[in-house]
C-alpha cells in the first residue's frame, strides 16, 4: 500500500500532434552529418559521418560522446543534414497542394472574403464539438469551395490553376513549381488562416512540409551486424542515407562552382528521389 501511494496518477486529457519543424530538429540532434564516410582506415567511425559516436553506440568497448555511455546503456541520439535545395516531404504533398489552391498567389490570403472568415471558423468550432469527424468534413467542405475561385477577394489577383503530376512536381498554368517557390508562398500564410484548415499553427507551419534540414535517426537503430568473414554489413537505412548526403554534397558543390542549371536541377531532382523513397519507398510512379 504504501508503495501505490508514492506514484500520483494522472489524467491524460489530448494528444497534440504536430511536425519537427527546422530549429527543433538542429535542438535535438547531436551532431550535424557532413560526410557519406563511415569509417576511417583503422575502423572507427568518421566524426560528422553517418556512424558518428555522438549518434550512438554500438560497438563493445566504445563510449557514446553525446550521454557517455556505453552499447546497451546508450539508446541514441539524433543527428541532421542542412538540405543543398530545399525538398517535398513526400507525405504531405496533399497538404501543400491544398495550400497552394486555397491561398493567393500573390498575397498568401485564403480565398475567403474578410465578412465570411468569422463565420466559417465558427462553423469549425460548432463541428469540433460534435466531434472530429465533423470537424474534418467541415474543413473538407471549405477547402473544395475554395478550388474554383479565380480572383482574390482581398488584392483581387487572378489565381492561376494548381496541378499535380504525381508524385511531388506541382504545375502552375504548365510551368513547374520549385520547392523554394512552393516554400515562400507557404511561409506568407498567417496563423489565423491557418486554422481554418484545421492545423495549429503553434506546432505545424505549412513551409516546414518542404525540408530544409532531414533529421538522421540514430545509429542504435540501424545498427551494422559482422558477418562471418569479419566484414561489416550495414542496415538499409544507412545505405539510403549515404545516397542521400553524397548527393547532397554534390549538389552543394556544383552551386558553390556555378554549375549550368541543368545540372543542379538534374542533382536537385536525384536528391528529391532519394528524400522521397528514404520515407517511402512503394510509391507507384518511382523506381524503388
Amino acid at each position: 500500500m504504501a508503495e501505490r501511494e508514492r506514484f500520483s496518477y494522472k489524467k491524460v486529457e489530448s494528444i497534440v500532434f504536430g511536425m519537427l519543424s527546422p530549429k527543433m530538429i538542429k535542438k535535438m540532434a547531436s551532431a550535424k552529418v557532413v560526410t557519406p564516410e563511415l569509417y576511417d582506415k583503422e575502423g572507427y567511425p568518421v566524426d560528422g559521418g553517418l556512424m558518428d559516436i555522438r549518434l550512438g553506440v554500438i560497438d563493445p568497448g566504445l563510449k557514446c560522446k553525446t550521454c557517455g555511455s556505453k552499447l546497451k546503456e546508450c539508446i541514441g541520439h539524433f543527428g541532421y543534414i542542412e538540405m543543398a535545395r530545399p525538398i517535398i516531404h513526400i507525405k504531405f504533398v496533399p497538404l501543400i497542394l491544398n495550400m497552394l489552391r486555397c491561398t493567393c498567389r500573390d498575397c498568401a490570403k485564403i480565398l475567403i472574403p474578410k465578412n465570411k472568415q468569422d463565420a466559417a471558423a465558427e462553423l469549425l468550432e460548432e463541428a469540433g464539438r460534435t466531434g472530429i469527424d465533423q470537424r474534418r468534413l467541415k474543413i473538407k467542405e471549405i477547402i473544395n469551395s475554395l478550388k474554383t475561385i479565380s480572383k482574390c477577394p482581398h488584392c483581387k489577383t487572378r489565381q492561376h490553376k494548381i496541378a499535380l503530376e504525381k508524385p511531388y512536381t506541382f504545375m502552375e498554368n504548365e510551368k513547374r513549381l520549385s520547392p523554394i517557390e512552393i516554400r515562400s508562398r507557404l511561409e506568407k500564410i498567417n496563423d489565423d488562416d491557418l486554422k481554418l484548415f484545421g492545423l495549429n499553427p503553434e506546432v505545424v507551419r505549412p513551409e516546414w512540409t518542404i525540408l530544409t534540414v532531414l533529421a538522421i535517426p540514430p545509429v542504435t537503430i540501424r545498427p551494422s551486424i559482422t558477418l562471418e568473414s569479419g566484414e561489416r554489413s550495414e542496415d538499409d537505412l544507412t545505405h539510403k542515407l549515404g545516397d542521400i548526403v553524397r548527393i547532397n554534397q554534390r549538389l552543394f558543390e556544383n552551386i558553390n562552382a556555378g554549375a549550368p542549371e541543368i545540372i543542379i536541377e538534374d542533382l536537385w531532382d536525384l536528391l528529391q528521389y532519394h528524400i522521397t523513397t528514404f520515407f517511402d519507398n512503394a510509391i507507384a510512379q518511382l523506381p524503388p
